[in-house]
């Protein structure tokens, strides 16, 4: 229950890239791999068109990519996963994840691959070969219905933000059908978690100052709970309010308790990709005393939007220093 003004909202937005790093694991990543693979770790999407050949896959209209680079924990080796849709018929066109590891026998790099294109499933092993700005993924594969593949898939990072797959060589069934013609270029994208932090940034800029521009960044499925239980209150506390409701009912209240406003100082941002906790210290004036309240804003995300907010504080504080009311002991059986 708190009410922002423009100075809160510049201080959120100087203070919200603050997150809070949890335990790290050891680093025992291999020194080459870690040289290697480090400028790929991350999230990244883009557009080709689409392209036939393997068992599964067909060469029909735009398909869309979206992958991740991420070590596993220790840093022994690199987890790569991938979903790969039609754009028009959002059908899976390949999806699949792969370990990247060194071979502690041979001193290789390897891979092992499985996934569905299409939907046939399929599973495979390969050898890296490392060159200038990536590597080169020599593969044999098989598929659930015998299809034999040998193949090369080629992943080099050009420039910062830009990553560009190829496959050179393809060899299916025997049938040596060359490079796959289609250059896919993909852009490193945000991670969730980051995006999720803009979402919780903009969603404390537009709260009084503007609730309309609220709307488009809310789920349609959205919820507000001020998570207090308190009695005789002007609205009903300790319930969901859906964005109608939150828009014009619970924001309209807030003057009514806190009439000369609060400011509010995020301490810690903690987020993940599907959630993100804001950490607050509140500096007011009540009604009935000082109202300097600790606050914790929980932020559940979907489909890129917020799903629903979950507001705590102390009760104790808003029962007391803004509606006036007394302590009640527990009731002893």
């Amino acid at each position: 229950m708190t009410l922002i003004n423009n100075s809160l909202t510049r201080s959120f937005r100087c203070l919200i890239g603050l997150t809070l790093v949890a335990i790290t694991a050891p680093a025992y990543a291999d020194e080459v791999m870690q040289k290697k693979m480090a400028p790929l770790i991350g999230n990244w999407k883009g557009q080709s068109k689409a392209f036939g050949g393997f068992e599964g896959t067909k060469a029909e209209g735009e398909i869309e990519w979206k992958l991740s680079f991420r070590w596993v924990p220790g840093k022994h080796a690199v987890e790569h996963k991938w979903q790969v849709t039609y754009v028009e018929s959002k059908e899976n066109f390949s999806s699949g994840s792969e370990v990247l590891y060194k071979d502690t026998k041979t001193g290789e790099y390897k891979i092992l691959s499985s996934g569905v294109d299409g939907n046939v499933a399929w599973s495979n092993q390969g050898s890296v070969k490392w060159i200038k700005g990536g590597m080169e993924v020599t593969i044999q594969e098989q598929t659930t219905n015998g299809t034999k593949s040998d193949y090369v898939v080629r992943r080099v990072k050009d420039g910062r933000d830009q990553l560009t797959l190829s496959v050179p060589q393809r060899v299916v069934d025997g049938e040596n059908l060359g490079a796959v013609d289609a250059l896919i270029l993909l852009a490193r994208n945000p991670s969730e978690a980051k995006s999720n932090e803009k979402l919780a940034e903009s969603f404390f800029e537009f709260l009084l100052s503007d609730p309309e521009k609220l709307k488009p960044l809310l789920h349609s499925k959205f919820e507000f709970t001020y998570m207090g239980k308190i009695k005789e209150t002007v609205l009903p506390y300790g319930v969901p309010y859906n964005t109608e409701d939150f828009l014009s009912k619970w924001l309209p209240h807030i003057p009514t308790v806190l009439p000369d406003g609060i400011e509010l100082e995020t301490l810690q941002v903690i987020s993940s990709p599907t959630g993100v906790a804001v950490i607050q210290k509140g500096d007011a004036q009540g009604k009935y005393g000082r109202y300097d309240n600790d606050y914790v804003w929980v932020f559940n995300f979907e489909d890129g939007k917020i799903l629903t907010v979950h507001e705590y504080n102390s009760d104790y504080l808003v029962a007391t220093r803004l509606y006036g009311q007394e302590p009640i002991s527990p009731t002893k059986n």
